[in-house]
């Protein structure tokens, strides 16, 4: 075994880039089992798979089940769905320094999308249903924590690694735990993909998503149309109110993703609901469109025969770039042009993921540590598979300075006065 930190880091490197062959392979297998967010059946499969061959030695293993989720079915009923389990890795909890690995392991791509499997376009581009996002992010973490066990490089600090099953739906049932655990950490690093041309992302927009229940009266077409109060009709006007909200605030974007209403075209409609997305660049901005939308659907309450709700949140808030925050960009730079020579650039983007919850949780987070790709939620995803390894070695080279106490300003303050 090399003897100082620079030679075992060297070890470490040669080592990581020798698995880029088992690497390959082990991200098939994991990305050709389908994990819908909503497919339970394959979500509790992948879990399984991911406690079976994760292998990280020496960590305490825990399977968290985590609580339903609250949605609203296409007939305006509110429900609570299952979903899987998040699994929790911790390795030396004990330690002062402790730092959080975490990534979600679910997929937009339900149980009967036609993008099922994977396939190797050229000897680096693999394509296929979550290589990068974010099943390519969890061979990183599994990759870098080998290294670093392996050849000893992570001693004196702490590691959890978290895989959730819910983040493509806005992780409704993990935030809690993440909110719950983040005073735990001095700072997380995530593994969404980076941006297809290299790029880390820094500053990130907020996002909610909420949904719109009209009650009308229902009536037929032709003998008695003015009995009726059509729900279809006054949801679309309200809707078309709120679109044109979008940019009444800077960054306000509001999509209107989805409506539903009507039966008959000969029945006057008495249920319509829709679902909208909205993104904002901070904080205040959201919260003034929630206040448009309570006026609105109050004024739509007072009308005659008609009831409405809204139902939804800002799950996810800005995530800005802070004095810490800029701390941990630069020790990431340094990392990476020190692991492989590689100069990191940064972008803001409108894009959210649980980076967002976890910043506004207080914990400081860079959270594109995962391998390159593009295409992502389309069948043309695809992954960088070098980028798994460069990324491997970013994070050994982190995480081993961050253990030998050359980061410490990395160290949050409330760890060194206990």
């Amino acid at each position: 075994m090399p003897s100082s930190s620079t030679d075992k880091r060297n070890h470490a490197y040669a080592w990581i880039a020798a698995q880029q062959s088992q690497i390959t392979a082990d991200l098939i297998e994991l990305a050709n089992q389908n994990s819908g967010s909503e497919h339970l059946t394959g979500l509790l499969q992948v879990a399984q798979w991911l406690e079976d061959r994760m292998n990280l030695p020496h960590a305490g293993f825990h399977r968290i089940a985590l609580p339903p989720r609250h949605t609203v079915d296409d007939c305006g009923n509110e429900l609570a769905v299952e979903t899987g389990p998040a699994l929790r890795w911790d390795f030396q909890p004990e330690r002062q320094r402790r730092v959080l690995l975490a990534i979600h392991y679910d997929t937009v791509f339900g149980a009967a999308d036609s993008f099922q499997s994977c396939e190797l376009l050229t000897v680096d581009r693999l394509q296929g249903p979550g290589v990068a996002d974010a099943k390519g992010g969890i061979m990183v973490i599994r990759t870098a924590l080998q290294a670093l066990n392996h050849f000893m490089l992570a001693e004196d600090i702490g590691c959890t690694v978290l895989l959730t099953p819910d983040e493509e739906l806005g992780s409704p049932s993990s935030k809690q735990l993440y909110e719950q655990i983040a005073p735990d950490f001095d700072f997380a690093l995530l593994f969404e993909p980076a941006l297809p041309t290299g790029e880390l992302v820094a500053q990130r927009k907020g996002s909610g998503n909420y949904t719109l229940v009209v009650h009308g009266r229902s009536a037929h077409a032709g003998r008695h149309f003015e009995q009726g109060r059509n729900a279809v009709v006054e949801l679309c006007r309200m809707l078309i109110r709120i679109a044109e909200l979008s940019g009444k605030r800077p960054g306000l974007t509001i999509n209107v993703g989805n409506i539903q209403g009507g039966e008959a075209v000969n029945i006057v409609p008495d249920l319509a609901l829709a679902r909208l997305n909205i993104r904002v660049a901070d904080t205040s901005s959201a919260k003034w469109f929630e206040q448009q939308l309570k006026q609105f659907v109050s004024e739509l309450n007072t009308m005659d025969g008609f009831r409405c709700r809204s139902l939804g949140e800002l799950a996810s808030p800005p995530k800005m770039v802070t004095d810490e925050m800029q701390q941990l960009m630069r020790a990431v730079e340094d990392a990476s042009l020190d692991a492989a020579g590689r100069i990191i650039h940064w972008k803001e983007t409108g894009g959210v993921c649980d980076g967002n919850k976890l910043a506004a949780a207080g914990l400081v987070n860079v959270d594109t540590l995962g391998p390159i790709g593009d295409g992502l939620h389309s069948r043309s995803e695809w992954v960088s598979l070098s980028s798994i390894v460069d990324k491997s070695q970013l994070v050994v080279n982190l995480l081993s300075r961050f253990s030998a106490g050359e980061l410490s300003m990395l160290q949050r303050q409330r760890f060194e006065t206990e």
